[in-house]
Order: C-alpha cells, then structure tokens, then sequence
C-alpha cells in the first residue's frame, strides 16, 4: 500500500522533541501527530511561542505534521470555562497548523458525564459548530475522533455529527481500539464509517480493555486494512499505541506484592503481549521499545495486505 503514508504520536518514547525526532530520523519517516512537545500540550503553546520555539528546530530537521492531536472537545459538556478556555487555544492551533501546511486539527466530542448522551445532542453540536466558526477559512479541517465517554464514541453517534454538520471543513478520525473500549465491534463501525473516514488511528486493544500491540489485539486491523487497500485509500496511519502502559507499568503489576489482584486487566492484557511479542515474564520493554512494535507490525499488516 504505496499510498500510505505513516505518522505517529511520538511523545508515547518521550516528551522530548529531540528524542521524537531522533526516531522519526531513525524511521526514515517524515511525518509526526504533536501532542506533548518538550513536555507541553501542544494546545497550551501560544503561535508567537510555537513560531519562535518549536518551529526552526521541526524546519531544520525537515518534519511535518499530519495533523496536531490536540485535546479540543475534551471537556465536559457543560464546562463553560473550559469550553472559552478551548476555543481560544484552537485559534492558535489553527494558526500552527497553517505554518506546518498541516491539514488537520484533531479534535473531540465533549464528555457526556452521567447525562444521558442522546440528551446532549443539540449543545454538543452548537459547540461544535463554535469550534468550525473559529477554523472555517482558514484552510485546516477539523477532524473528530471517537473517544470512550464523548458523545461521538460510538459510531450511530458520530453519524448524526455528520448528518448535523455535513461541511468540507469537518471530518472524521477513526480508531479501532477506542471502539474497543465502547464495547463497539470494530469491523462494523468500519462498515459504518469508511465513506466519512479521512484519517486512522492504529491503535489496538485486548479483549481486556487495556492496549496492545496493533495487529494482536481486538482492533481487526488484518480486515480493515485489507479492506482500505481494496478501496484504494490514499492517505495518513498515525500510530498512537498507548502501549507506553506496559513499558512503565509492567515492573509494577508483575513484581510490586498484589499488584497483578489489584491491575487484573492490566496482568492479563501485558501477558498477552509477553507472548504475542515473544517477551519472557523478567523481560521488560522501553517506550521506544514498544513503539517500534506498533511501527514494525503495521509495516507488516500493510506489506501482507
């Protein structure tokens, strides 16, 4: 699949920028998703404080931006202060993205609470509507993506985001293991979505709800992948693997007395990967570690397909 080009959430290694780059540079790949840039939400960086910090140094090395996963829509639904607080900083994400010719601007669909989701429908789209005011124009999409606890975490709901705001300017992020979590079959939310769907996550999960390896888990990547081939999809994978957990958490779980009671899900889940990943139980992994796993395992889900 010659027309996929691969991304990643590089702060899942480390915070640090230089880090990030040095395995983009160690890749061979040019594109990264920002998300903690030298130990700061990319969303809390003013434009005048990106152009003058950040940007020579991503100019000098030569790495783009497939899309900046900001935290936008990540807050209550009923959080007035974050929500002001939220659309001031998209404004000066839009003006980082388009210094980065960055198309998209990920974003989500407010935390429904303990409300009922279906009674959160119309605010949810008004403030959505708020947030395409402040982009529109301006040449950058704004990309929603399903998250476990948001409105649009299932995929009924984020069609009826679609059927709300049918705009060129407005589109869809999909991720696998986040339909995972929801209980959600992700073949079907595939079925469901792939004509809205611009844009992947690969992100796997276990049956356990805790992340995995992409291609181990849950997240029937072997199918949509094959499926995105026969449709000839051109376009961004940005892996954001969450799997950083078993890298920090597997000492704890496995050797801290109890722990592997007290964190079953997360036993079981880092057992899977010992095996899927041929890692003996004593045998512990860096975040850069489990990273190349996801890159190395989506090169091979897209050279089989």
């Amino acid at each position: 699949m010659n027309n996929i080009t691969i991304s990643g959430f590089y702060d899942e290694i480390s915070s640090d920028l230089s880090a990030q780059i040095a395995v983009l540079h160690e890749l061979g790949e040019t594109y990264m998703c920002p998300r903690s840039v030298d130990g700061k939400n990319i969303a809390d960086y003013t434009f005048e404080e990106f152009k003058k910090d950040i940007y020579p140094i991503l100019q000098r090395e030569g790495i783009k931006f497939s899309s900046i996963g900001s935290p936008i829509g990540k807050v209550g639904i009923d959080d007035e202060e974050g929500f002001a607080k939220q659309k001031k900083q998209l404004a000066e994400l839009v003006k980082i993205a388009q210094l980065m010719e960055c198309k998209y601007i990920r974003i989500f669909s407010f935390y429904y609470g303990d409300k009922n989701p279906a009674d959160c429908h119309a605010k949810v789209i008004a403030r959505l509507k708020e947030f395409l005011a402040i982009s529109k124009g301006s040449g950058v999409k704004l990309m929603h993506e399903n998250e476990k606890l948001i409105y649009g975490d299932t995929p009924e709901r984020v069609l009826a985001i679609k059927k709300e705001i049918d705009d060129e300017d407005f589109v869809f992020c999909f991720d696998a293991s986040n339909y995972v979590q929801c209980d959600v079959n992700p073949k079907e939310a595939f079925e469901l979505l792939k004509d809205i769907t611009v844009y992947y996550h690969i992100k796997d999960c276990s049956k356990y709800k805790v992340e995995v390896p992409v291609g181990t888990g849950e997240g029937e990547y072997k199918y949509i992948i094959g499926k995105l081939k026969k449709r000839g999809y051109e376009g961004f994978m940005t892996l954001e693997p969450h799997t950083w957990k078993y890298a920090v958490l597997k000492p704890v779980v496995y050797f801290v007395p109890f722990a592997c009671l007290a964190k079953r899900d997360y036993y079981k889940a880092f057992r899977l990967i010992d095996k899927k990943m041929n890692r003996g139980f004593f045998k512990c992994a860096s975040r850069k570690q489990v990273f190349l796993w996801q890159y190395e395992n989506l090169k091979k889900l897209l050279a089989e397909a």
